[in-house]
């Protein structure tokens, strides 16, 4: 049923892809041209391509277009095909928890009906497949007996290299598995010898990335959360704001607050079974290690979601009431709906409390966040870049930041219409000239959220809005949230005075 929901919605939506997701598309399309031997570089061209990223997902979808063909709906919905890899490992791993069929049919449903899931299931983001292997990892996990049985620890093995080749990130939510199997059996040579064989694989497989992405690497992971990003990360460990943000999201955004609160009821029925302590483990590791690394987003906390889907349904099950199921269900599947299409209501549609801990509580939340609707608009990105001559290789300099219409979504574009252009962000902003200036107006607010240099950009666009004599300008466009962009030429460098 999801799958035709994701079908019928990537056929109407018309909204660019914003930050990451046209990163990630940028690459499956250079991906795609590399494997057609059209791509301007080698192999390590390639990898550096992608950002720092690691490349197995932007195969999967170069392979993926290559079939298919290339377009932001075609590529995207490749994520609904992850999502179904998803239901089936959520369905496997909560059936062999609990033993019971009914709970891997349950849990399967509802983990397809979290909000984040259902969102991200179409939009090409990296997250979720990185919760799909750790779901399956999970079951490897229980069906391996702590690595006694070699078909189930091999496939283990084969998730985290996955992950870890998917984002780099990946290995992390292992760490735990790992430290579980060594302190329950660090006296077992059998189990030392396993390790180290597949430390030694991991090694091969992954360590050629991590020698190419060292310095990425470690400026991701090297630092703690008094480093992260000034305008949206909890920046004190010693807080206690720190230690509750990542289940504040959960609780407002992740599962939203009704289905939270019938989550945390469902779990006052749970039965007591040896993989509660394993799991228990697990959450609370991951939980302590995603709140002391420098970066957080509510992304982050996603491969976790399997596992609560697992308990919820569980508990839910327990209830031995077929109502109460059929209450959950129906609430979440009105969620996905509503959120996904605006309708039966018109958006948006909001029911909140103040609250001490928690902040505005959002009890009926039928908005654009976490969870986008369609929307019919079209958005000039194609038509701003056709106000740019063909010829030389412009350097084009993007100050407008926001979801719709960034450099992220302007370089996809240029690269889908084949248009040899230079897109340059603010970060670049007085280290060369540039031939062109894609421009927002005054009251177009950039996003604060993916923007850690407000400031510059702030000064860049008033400055050029000081000097218009500077420049010409191609065009005008009045975009659907109401703003204003402009192509600019520039007739005299920012940097040379005006005769």
């Amino acid at each position: 049923m999801l799958v035709l929901i994701n079908v019928v919605y990537l056929s109407l939506d018309r909204n660019p892809p914003a930050w990451d997701q046209a990163a990630h598309i940028k690459g499956i399309v250079n991906t795609n041209l590399w494997l057609r031997g059209e791509f301007w570089g080698g192999f390590k061209e390639l990898i550096n391509s992608f950002w720092g990223y690691p490349p197995l997902m932007y195969f999967l979808g170069g392979l993926w277009s290559s079939i298919v063909g290339v377009s932001i709906a075609k590529i995207s919905f490749l994520n609904t095909i992850v999502l179904v890899v998803g239901i089936f490992g959520v369905y496997k791993l909560a059936g062999e928890t609990s033993k019971k069929e009914g709970v891997g049919v349950l849990a399967a449903i509802i983990f397809s009906l979290i909000p984040v899931i259902s969102d991200i299931s179409r939009n090409m983001l990296l997250d979720l497949t990185l919760t799909v292997l750790v779901a399956w990892g999970l079951y490897f996990w229980i069906k391996s007996e702590d690595l006694s049985k070699n078909n189930y620890a091999i496939g283990l093995l084969l998730t985290l290299i996955f992950a870890s080749l998917v984002k780099l990130n990946g290995f992390l939510y292992f760490g735990a598995v790992v430290l579980w199997i060594l302190l329950r059996n660090y006296k077992k040579k059998e189990v030392w010898g396993k390790l180290m064989l597949g430390g030694l694989l991991y090694a091969v497989w992954v360590g050629w990335w991590w020698i190419l992405n060292w310095q990425n690497n470690m400026a991701y992971l090297g630092g703690l959360a008094g480093q992260g990003e000034v305008l949206t990360d909890p920046m004190n460990l010693a807080s206690f704001d720190t230690w509750i943000h990542y289940f504040r999201l959960f609780f407002l955004n992740q599962m939203g607050a009704i289905t939270t609160i019938m989550f945390l009821l469902s779990l006052l029925l749970m039965p007591k079974v040896k993989e509660n302590k394993k799991f228990l483990f697990w959450l609370v590791f991951n939980y302590i290690l995603l709140t002391v690394i420098r970066n957080k987003d509510f992304r982050f906390t996603m491969p976790l979601l399997p596992l609560v889907a697992t308990y919820f349904a569980w508990g839910l099950f327990e209830t031995k009431r077929k109502w109460v199921i059929g209450v959950v269900l129906l609430w979440m599947g009105f969620n996905v709906v509503e959120n996904s299409f605006n309708w039966p209501m018109k958006k948006p549609v909001v029911v909140y409390t103040p609250t001490f801990l928690m902040g505005n509580v959002n009890w009926v939340n039928f908005s654009d966040y976490p969870m986008r609707e369609y929307r019919s608009e079209s958005w000039p990105n194609e038509e701003i870049l056709g106000d740019i001559p063909k010829g030389k290789r412009e350097k084009v300099l993007v100050l407008i930041n926001i979801a719709e219409m960034n450099d992220n979504t302007l370089g996809l574009y240029s690269l889908l219409n084949k248009r040899d252009v230079e897109i340059h962000g603010v970060f670049e902003w007085g280290q060369m000239d540039f031939d062109y200036i894609i421009l927002p107006d005054l009251k177009t607010e950039s996003a604060p959220f993916y923007d850690t240099m407000l400031e510059v950009r702030k000064e860049a666009i008033n400055e050029i809005w000081g000097n218009m004599e500077r420049y010409e300008i191609r065009g005008e466009y009045e975009l659907p949230n109401k703003g204003k962009v402009y192509p600019l030429e520039t007739k005299i460098a920012p940097n040379v005075e005006a005769i």
